[in-house]
C-alpha cells in the first residue's frame, strides 16, 4: 500500500513535468513549481523510476503505437488498415489523429529526464546512483530510438526544464545522442543477473535495463545508422555491441519454439533481454495484449469457433511460403494445426491460418462479459536473444563474414528443427531478413517494418505506394509518419516532413 501511495505522489509531481512537456513546443511555463524535496531516499528514487516505467508502458500499449506499424505481414485488413499499409495515410488519418502523436513518448522522456536531473539529491551510494542513472539513460535512449525510427527528425529534450519552442533536429543527431546515452549506460549498469532493488532483493524483471539491455539497443542503433546513413564503419561497432550481449553468458536460448510461446513470451525468461511487463491486474489487462488481441481467436478464445470471422488474418499460403519446411517447429507452435486446418473448407477458415503464439489469456469469469477475453498476461517482448543473434548474422554478412553469418542464422534454424542455410537458398542477407520475420513473427513494435527499412527492402516487401517510391521521396521522409498538427501550435520552429507536406499533411 505504501508503494502505491508513493507511486501516486510521483505521478502527481511528475505531472508537472508532463505538463511542461506537452507545452515544450508551445510556450514557457508561467511559474516554476519545484519538487526537489521529494528526492530524499533510495526508496523515493526507486518510486520515481517505477513511475518512469509506468509512463513507458502507457506510451506503447495503446492502439496508436500498433496503428503506426506499416509492416504487419497480414494478407487481409479492414479498409482502414489497408490504406495505412499502402502508405496512403491521408485517406485514414486526419492531421490531428492520435496515431501521429509523439507526446506519450516525450512524456516518458520527461520522466527519465526528471530522474537524471534529480538523482543526485538523494545522496546515494555510488553503485546505487549508477544503477538508477543507467536505467534512466537506457529508457531515454530507447524512446528516442523509437521516435527516430518512426518520425525521423525530431526535437531533442535533454533536461527537465528545457521548455519552449523546439525545432526538429536531423535523425542522425538523435541517433548520435541515443548512442552516447547507451554507451554511458553500459558503463553504469550491472549485468541482468546482478540487479537488486532498494531492499537488496534480486530483480527478475526484464523491464529493468541491465548492461545487456543497453548493449542490445546499442547494436540496433549502430546498425540502423550504418545502413540508413551509409556509414559501413559503424557495423564493426554494432558487431561489438551484439557480441557483448551474446558472449556475456547471462542469456541463453530456450529449447524450442514451443517454449518460446509458453515461457519466453510470458516474460522474464533466460532468453528475454528487454520487455514491457504486464501482470494479471485490471489496469495491466486493460492495456496489454497488443497485436494478439487483434489477430488471435479460436482455439484460444473461449467463445470463438473455427468459423469465427477475422478481419485481420494471414493466409495459409503465406504462412506455408514463409515456413516451407514441414519440420519447422514454428509452424505448429506459432500457428494452430497449420497443415491440417489448411485442408478445412475455406467457408469455415477464410483460407487463413490460426495464430496461436500468445497463450496466457485472462477471461472474464462472471457478469455480462463472462467468457470473453479480458487481456493477456504475456509481456511485450522488445528484444530477445534470438533476435540479437540474427541481427549479428546480418551485421556479419554486411562485414563480409559469410561463414560467421551462416553459423548464427543456423543456430536459430536448428532450434526450430529446420534445414541449414545453403547457397541454394539464395542471397544471404535476404535469407537472414526472412529468418528474422519467421522467428520474431509479430513481436515487438514495427519490428518487421524496421527490418525492411534497415535492409532497403521496402519496394519488395511492403504494399501500395511503397512499391513505387523514388529515391527522392525516400530522402524526403516517405518511410516515416507525419507530425501531428498539434505539434505546430505556438511553435514557429516546427516543420512538417517534406514528403508528407506534399501528400496531405500541411504545417
Amino acid at each position: 500500500m505504501k508503494r502505491k501511495r508513493i507511486f501516486g505522489i510521483v505521478f502527481c509531481l511528475l505531472g508537472i513535468v508532463f505538463s511542461a512537456c506537452e507545452k515544450f513546443l508551445t510556450e514557457e511555463p508561467e511559474g516554476q513549481v519545484t519538487y526537489s524535496n521529494f528526492w530524499k531516499t533510495e526508496q523515493d528514487v526507486e518510486s520515481a523510476v517505477y513511475g518512469m516505467y509506468g509512463s513507458l508502458r502507457y506510451a506503447f500499449i495503446g492502439g496508436e503505437a500498433w496503428g503506426r506499424d506499416r509492416g504487419l505481414p497480414f494478407d487481409e485488413f479492414s479498409s482502414y488498415d489497408t490504406d495505412i499499409m499502402n502508405n496512403e495515410l491521408s485517406k485514414r488519418w486526419g492531421r490531428n489523429d492520435p496515431s501521429l502523436s509523439w507526446i506519450n513518448c516525450y512524456n516518458a522522456i520527461a520522466h527519465a529526464n526528471a530522474v537524471i536531473d534529480n538523482l543526485h539529491r538523494a545522496n546515494l551510494r555510488e553503485d546505487r546512483y549508477n544503477f538508477y542513472l543507467g536505467q534512466a539513460y537506457t529508457i531515454r535512449a530507447w524512446l528516442y530510438f523509437y521516435i527516430s525510427q518512426t518520425w525521423g527528425d525530431a526535437p531533442l529534450i535533454v533536461e527537465s526544464e528545457d521548455v519552449g519552442e523546439k525545432a526538429r533536429i536531423p535523425w542522425q543527431e538523435i541517433i548520435d545522442f541515443v548512442i552516447r546515452d547507451l554507451e554511458e549506460a553500459t558503463r553504469l549498469l550491472p549485468e541482468a543477473d546482478a540487479l537488486v532493488d532498494s531492499q537488496g532483493k534480486m530483480i527478475q524483471s526484464k523491464q529493468t535495463p541491465s548492461k545487456g539491455t543497453a548493449y542490445a539497443i546499442l547494436a540496433h542503433a549502430y546498425a540502423w545508422k550504418a545502413a540508413l546513413n551509409k556509414e559501413p564503419e559503424l557495423y564493426t561497432k554494432a558487431l561489438n555491441a551484439a557480441d557483448q550481449v551474446i558472449n556475456s553468458g547471462v542469456y541463453s536460448l530456450v529449447s524450442d519454439p514451443e517454449e518460446v510461446c509458453t515461457t519466453v513470451l510470458l516474460g522474464n525468461s533466460r532468453e528475454g533481454i528487454f520487455e514491457i511487463e504486464f501482470q494479471n491486474s485490471d489496469f495491466d489487462l486493460m492495456l496489454g495484449g497488443g497485436i494478439a488481441g487483434a489477430c488471435q481467436t479460436w482455439p484460444l478464445g473461449r467463445l470463438a469457433t473455427p468459423a469465427t470471422k477475422r478481419n485481420t488474418r494471414i493466409n495459409n499460403s503465406t504462412v506455408l511460403e514463409l515456413y516451407p519446411d514441414p519440420r519447422d517447429k514454428r509452424r505448429e507452435s506459432y500457428f494452430y494445426k497449420l497443415d491440417s486446418m489448411a485442408n478445412v473448407n475455406i467457408s469455415i477458415t477464410q483460407g487463413a491460418a490460426y495464430i496461436y503464439k500468445w497463450r496466457h489469456i485472462v477471461f472474464y469469469e462472471t457478469g455480462l462479459f463472462a467468457g470473453r477475453t479480458k487481456g493477456y498476461e504475456d509481456n511485450l517482448i522488445l528484444i530477445r536473444l534470438a533476435g540479437i543473434i540474427l541481427l549479428r548474422a546480418e551485421i556479419k554478412a554486411r562485414l563480409g563474414d559469410t561463414q560467421g553469418a551462416i553459423a548464427d542464422v543456423n543456430l536459430i534454424r536448428r532450434r526450430a528443427g529446420t534445414w541449414d542455410y545453403s547457397p541454394a537458398d539464395g542471397d544471404l542477407l535476404w535469407f537472414i531478413y526472412r529468418e528474422r520475420v519467421r522467428e520474431l513473427f509479430l513481436e515487438g513494435f514495427a519490428m518487421r517494418y524496421n527490418d525492411i527499412v534497415r535492409n532497403g527492402f521496402y519496394r519488395e516487401e511492403l504494399k501500395g505506394k511503397f512499391r513505387t517510391l523514388t529515391d527522392k521521396e525516400v530522402a524526403d521522409g516517405a518511410l516515416y509518419i507525419p507530425v501531428i498538427s498539434s505539434a505546430f501550435e505556438n511553435n514557429t520552429l516546427m516543420k512538417q516532413t517534406t514528403y508528407w507536406l506534399n501528400n496531405g499533411f500541411d504545417n
